[in-house]
């Protein structure tokens, strides 16, 4: 288990530069073994998912090489082995694309019970169903899913949900299908885009980007791709924004797409941040007084993130007056809530909303990372903490985040990480 002293108090100031997405770069990773050939990517960025995720693949058989930019990767699925054992994929929740993409390239595909953060119920039968509609047969064998087909068909799907996960799956497996495929109340994130674009460039045939429906006509295979890069993080950009209001910061954050993260600009600006877009990849964000109370509800895209409301709790723990948290997409989002507690936080939370009080400053704690983004959500606090606290299982933070105590300390942070305390 890894930690980070943080010794806060002090506005971030300066310009930073947003790294590739974590949930961009996964599923398109997987969508490489589709493609008998090679393809080049950039600005994947060095995560402990992606390291994971790289891990799998070259166990699958996939020959991986580094290219000459940082974050460039070579990536060859000419041949791979499809007897592989995936058990590595339950490590991380972005592995569940490997479900259509192994499904497709194989014929058959086991994959064990996925993990990541424990945020709530994220189950598998709308994947499930949505590759059964297109003529794969399960059975489950100890918790394992276990896949098969002769041939996948295209057909309409209805997702139950937004799912984003089984939304990629669907387009996924769809690429090389036989005919067409409609899926219907699909996820319209712009990392789904991303992969669409990535498959698109590919020779696949999808139609919709960014809508609720998605048109798919099945095509005989996909080309190699020399050239794609990943989208920005939106949620890392997020995340520095949300700092740099909670310390009274002037920060300029570079390469991320400003449009993807309109809703928390148009929330920064309502609590009293200055935000000045600069083009449409870079902002300007100031702060120069308390944040005043807001409410907001997480929902799909395009409304408010998840992936943001705990780093959201951390600025309702120093922002005027009371602030209102619903959480309506994943349930166990509110863990956060006791670790910020420590730190002298006044929350209050039911099962879907978390009532916050607002306090003019924390104080230091020693606190525990409960998920990747509660652990942004402490490292937030203690930002605004004139003395030191201790983040401890950081290394659920390095999940997501790509260098981030680096990126902390080029902005003047007084941060150090020490790695595998026992």
């Amino acid at each position: 288990m890894s930690q980070v002293k943080i010794c806060g108090g002090k506005p971030l100031g300066g310009s930073i530069t947003i790294s590739g997405a974590k949930n961009a770069s996964l599923p398109i990773l997987t969508a490489c073994l589709l493609i008998k050939g090679v393809t080049q990517l950039f600005n994947v960025p060095d995560i402990g998912d992606i390291r994971t995720m790289l891990r799998i693949l070259k166990q699958i058989g996939v020959k991986i090489t580094d290219g000459e930019e940082p974050g460039s990767l070579w990536i060859d699925a000419t041949e791979i082995n499809c007897l592989a054992n995936l058990a590595d994929a339950e490590k991380i929740r972005g592995s569940q694309t490997l479900l259509s993409t192994m499904l497709t390239r194989c014929g058959e595909v086991r994959l064990p019970p996925l993990g990541g953060c424990n945020i709530g119920s994220r189950q598998m039968d709308l994947h499930i169903n949505s590759l059964k509609r297109l003529g794969a047969d399960l059975e489950m064998e100890q918790g394992w899913i276990h896949m098969k087909t002769s041939g996948l068909k295209g057909s309409t799907i209805y997702l139950d949900y937004s799912s984003v996960g089984a939304t990629e799956n669907a387009i996924l497996a769809a690429c090389l299908a036989e005919g067409n495929t409609i899926i219907e109340n699909a996820a319209q994130e712009p990392e789904i885009v991303d992969l669409i674009n990535f498959l698109n460039k590919a020779g696949a045939k999808i139609f919709g980007l960014g809508s609720k429906t998605i048109r798919v006509v099945g095509v005989k295979a996909l080309k190699p791709n020399h050239y794609h890069r990943i989208m920005p993080d939106r949620i890392e950009a997020g995340s520095f924004m949300i700092a740099t209001v909670m310390t009274r910061g002037d920060l300029i954050i570079n390469h991320m797409s400003v449009a993807d993260n309109s809703s928390l600009i148009y929330k920064l600006k309502e609590i009293g941040a200055s935000i000045d877009i600069i083009g449409q990849d870079s902002v300007h964000v100031r702060m120069k007084k308390r944040p005043n109370s807001f409410q907001i509800k997480t929902m799909p895209y395009p409304g408010f993130p998840t992936d943001l409301q705990s780093p959201m709790m951390a600025l309702a723990c120093i922002s005027e007056g009371v602030s209102v948290i619903v959480e309506n997409v994943f349930e166990n989002r509110f863990q956060v809530a006791r670790e910020l507690t420590k730190m002298g936080a006044k929350i209050v939370t039911t099962e879907k909303v978390a009532t916050v009080f607002g306090s003019s400053s924390l104080t230091p704690a020693t606190v525990t990372s409960p998920d990747l983004r509660g652990g942004m959500a402490l490292i937030l606090a203690a930002l605004s903490i004139p003395d030191t606290s201790v983040i401890e299982a950081y290394e659920k933070v390095d999940r997501g985040y790509a260098n981030f105590e680096k990126k902390l300390v080029s902005l003047g942070v007084n941060i150090t990480k020490q790695e595998e305390l026992t």
